[in-house]
């Protein structure tokens, strides 16, 4: 007899290799898990609905109010991400 797979099986294993959509495991709070960002573009991701967040981009001003539950992302001007921090 010859082994096989079974398709359904398959079709489970193979999708569970295959990495999930830019920003579907962000929490809602701001913290280092948003640090995988750096070095993509921010076309890729989706933040959480309700993250305070702003997209700084190069020579935007920015106020200076303390928000350590907000997300920073610092962008260049193509839109890769620098850095994020949470202030």
């Amino acid at each position: 007899m010859r082994p096989f797979l079974p398709l359904a099986l398959a079709a489970a294993i193979t999708s569970a290799c295959t990495p999930p959509m830019p920003g579907s495991q962000f929490p809602n709070r701001c913290g280092p898990e948003f640090n995988v960002m750096v070095g993509r573009n921010i076309g890729e991701f989706e933040l959480p609905p309700g993250l305070p967040h702003r997209i700084a981009q190069p020579g935007a001003a920015l106020t200076e109010d303390f928000n350590p539950a907000r997300l920073n992302v610092f962008v260049d001007d193509k839109g890769w991400i620098q850095k994020v921090e949470c202030w």
